[in-house]
Formats: C-alpha cells, sequence, structure tokens
C-alpha cells in the first residue's frame, strides 16, 4: 500500500500548493483505495502507530519462534563458523511502533520489511558457499524462505545482469529479497544458486557491511505476509559499531532528505546545486573521519582478530570546516528561498507555505548540525575506538533510564 508524504506543517485543512506540486493532499476523495494522505497532520500518524502497537503481542509472539529457529540453526552451523547471540537479538526482535510509523512515513508504503529482525555473525561470511549450501537451505529446512521482490532492470545491470532484447530499464524482475553488501565477492558468483547470483552489490558508502535478507514463512499465505528480516555481520563488535554508528552520525544524515527545499524545488535557482554540494561535503566528511574507520576497526577485531587501531580523530581545524559548511550551507538555503518567494510572488497562500517549509528547514537543520557536533566532539578527546563506544553505550542507558521514570503512571482504578 503506498502512502501520501506528511506534510512538513501540519496544516489542520489543505493548502494549496505552488506549482500544483501537492494536488493529492488537495482530492483525497480522489485517492486509490491503496492509498493514504497524512494531509491531517499528527493525528494520522498516531493512528498507525496505535495499530502498530496493538500487534506487538503477535509480533513478539513470532519473533521468539523466530529467535528460536535461529539459534537451532546456528547451533547446527557451529562449525562452520555461524554464530548466534540470543541476548543480543531480544533486545529489539520487534520494531518498535514509532519506528515502524517513522518508516511507513518515509517509505510511503506500509510494508515494514524489518519489522521482525535478527543478528546472525560469521567467522567468514565472505565464504559465500556458507551462504548459499548451508545456511539458506537449513532456515528452508524450517519453513523459512526468501521472497520475492521487484527490481528494474537498470539497477540488476550494475549487478552484472545482462538483459534480454526486449526488456528496458524501466522494466521491472522479480528476484529473491537478499542483497549481498560486501566487498570483492563479486568472482563468487558461481557459488550460489542461480536465482541469487545478481544479489550481489556493494558496501555502504559509510563503509558498512552485510548481507541482508527477507524471510517470510512458508505456509504464511497471506498478500502481505509478515517480514522476518535477517542481517549477517562478521561479529559483536561489528554490531555494536553498527547501532553507534546508526545512532550517532546515519539517523542525523539521512535527515539532510528531510529538508523541504530538497523535496519541493521552486523555480531555477542556482543555490539548490550549491546547498546540495554543501551536504554532500558535510556527508563525506563526517564518514570519512569516523564512519568508514569505525567499521574498519570492528572488522579487524572480529574477522581478523587485529587489536591495533586506526586512529580515528576529528581535529580543530576539521571542526572549523565542518562549522563552515554548515554555515555556508543555511546561507545557501536562505537565498534559494528567497528567490522561490519571487518565482511565487502572486500566490498568497503558496508563499504562506513557503514560509513554513522554510522555518521547518531552518529548525531541522539546527537540530541536524547540533546532533553531528556532539558527535565529531567525542572523537576530540583522544579517547580510543573502545572508550567512545562504552562511553557512548552508558550515556544510551542513563538516556534510556530516564525515560522509563519520566513515563506517567497510570492511574489505580477504584475498586
Amino acid at each position: 500500500m503506498r502512502i501520501l508524504p506528511i506534510s512538513s506543517f501540519n496544516s489542520p485543512k489543505p493548502v494549496q500548493s505552488y506549482e500544483n506540486r501537492h494536488k493529492a493532499f488537495l482530492m483525497p476523495e480522489k485517492l486509490a483505495k491503496d492509498t493514504v494522505s497524512f494531509t491531517g497532520g499528527n493525528k494520522m500518524v498516531d493512528c498507525v502507530e496505535n495499530s502498530v502497537l496493538k500487534s506487538m503481542d503477535r509480533l513478539n509472539r513470532i519473533a521468539t519462534v523466530y529467535l528460536d529457529i535461529l539459534e537451532s540453526v546456528a547451533g547446527k552451523l557451529k562449525n562452520k563458523g555461524v554464530k548466534f547471540d540470543r541476548v543480543y537479538c531480544e533486545k529489539h526482535p520487534v520494531k518498535s511502533p514509532k519506528s515502524c510509523t517513522s518508516k511507513i512515513v518515509r517509505s510511503g508504503s506500509f510494508v515494514v520489511p524489518d519489522i521482525i529482525r535478527a543478528t546472525v555473525y560469521m567467522d567468514d561470511p565472505y565464504n559465500l558457499s556458507i551462504l548459499n549450501d548451508e545456511l539458506l537451505p537449513e532456515l528452508a529446512k524450517r519453513g523459512y524462505i526468501i521472497p520475492k521482490v521487484e527490481m528494474t532492470v537498470a539497477d540488476l545491470k550494475k549487478r552484472g545482469y545482462i538483459p534480454k532484447a526486449k526488456e528496458q530499464d524501466s522494466d521491472l524482475i522479480k528476484v529473491p529479497d537478499l542483497d549481498i553488501r560486501l566487498s570483492n565477492v563479486l568472482e563468487q558468483r558461481d557459488k550460489l544458486k542461480p536465482e541469487y547470483r545478481y544479489a550481489i552489490s556493494e558496501p555502504q558508502c559509510s563503509g558498512y557491511e552485510d548481507i541482508q535478507m527477507r524471510l517470510v514463512r512458508e505456509y504464511d499465505k497471506k498478500k502481505n505476509p509478515t517480514q522476518h528480516e535477517l542481517i549477517i555481520l562478521f561479529g559483536p563488535q561489528y554490531a555494536k559499531v553498527k547501532q553507534f554508528e546508526s545512532t550517532y552520525i546515519y539517523e542525523h544524515l539521512r535527515k539532510f532528505k528531510e529538508l523541504n527545499f530538497r523535496k519541493n524545488r521552486v523555480g531555477q535557482s542556482s543555490y539548490t546545486k550549491i546547498s546540495d554540494r554543501y551536504i554532500e561535503l558535510i556527508e563525506k566528511m563526517v564518514r570519512e573521519n569516523i564512519s568508514q574507520k569505525l567499521y574498519e576497526n570492528a572488522k579487524n577485531k572480529d574477522l581478523y582478530n587485529i587489536k591495533s587501531e586506526i586512529p580515528i580523530t576529528f581535529t580543530e581545524d576539521d571542526l572549523k570546516i565542518f562549522e563552515q559548511y554548515f554555515t555556508k550551507l543555511n546561507e545557501k538555503i536562505l537565498w534559494y528561498y528567497r528567490d522561490a518567494k519571487k518565482f511565487i510572488k502572486t500566490d498568497k497562500s503558496s508563499q504562506n507555505q513557503l514560509y513554513r517549509e522554510s522555518k521547518a528547514d531552518r529548525d531541522k537543520l539546527k537540530i541536524i548540525h547540533d546532533n553531528l557536533l556532539e558527535t565529531v566532539k567525542m572523537f576530540m578527546t583522544g579517547k580510543s575506538f573502545d572508550e567512545v563506544l562504552n562511553e557512548a553505550e552508558k550515556i544510551a542507558k542513563k538516556k534510556a533510564k530516564t525515560a522509563v521514570k519520566s513515563v506517567p503512571s497510570k492511574p489505580k482504578q477504584k475498586a
């Protein structure tokens, strides 16, 4: 099911759009039956979140069975280097209602492919025969199979697919929902079954590597069966870094995509391209200085037992450049909105909408800056890789305890 994006300013009634960019918001009665508009603001978001919340007991039961299955498979494949950390996986086996809602809003789809998730470790995930000949068959014996998803021919060509004569780049082809995001394994394609041979892609730009798949229970014949995500990592250090990098870097960088000026472009402003470039420079700086080195250190420890660390530092000079990028980015976005206002100067309602989007962008940019600044300062203290991660873990536990204490208790009912 497709969902239209949330309006950035939570207007209680539809607002006329500039250049007809938000027509879908204005005509909900004409939408297809599988679409939903979030124009109403937070009420619709709350409705979706409450719906997920009502399913949590059932999802937790399904997740428990899933973890039982993985524990059994890992036990059988122990001599192949497959490991399962039950304690780690039981921390968050089901995606929280808030995270589910966030993903639904971002993706525009009610299908949440990682609502149930788990992780296994492999001593050597680069040996794809273990995946193909051991792990996947054992999961299939227990009724967990990889469903198919649609990919464009253009995307498959990047993975080595040779199109048939009549196939166009935009054509969709069904392939197993498996993504091998490892470096230097393309030559092992022949170790995989034919249906899996175009599942090899690339590590993420952060340096993160894994094997990622979705599984469904073979007997679940629903139109949208419950999906189970399985992530294969090098080991516990890599899992620890993944959590840290996701919380302190990725979560903030991805918010750049939510800026209104990147989604609702008005006119032909030269400042959009310059602003995009400053965002690229900030992302590159944080990833190259921190993310990539974090993942390299973790892989060295788990996969190669190398204890010496690649130094991760963010210098005062780096910080000055970091601040300059944000200053210039704010400036260019401000100028973009100045130009955009001229472009729609005859439309009062669109000008009001533009003002709200401009303010929302400035507010969001400040949040991104402040959060990333907190992260980079962790690496200006001279502390080691492990010290920073351990300190971040302590902060997270402290915040979790504070959050629990701040939740108001339900009033006791009278007998």
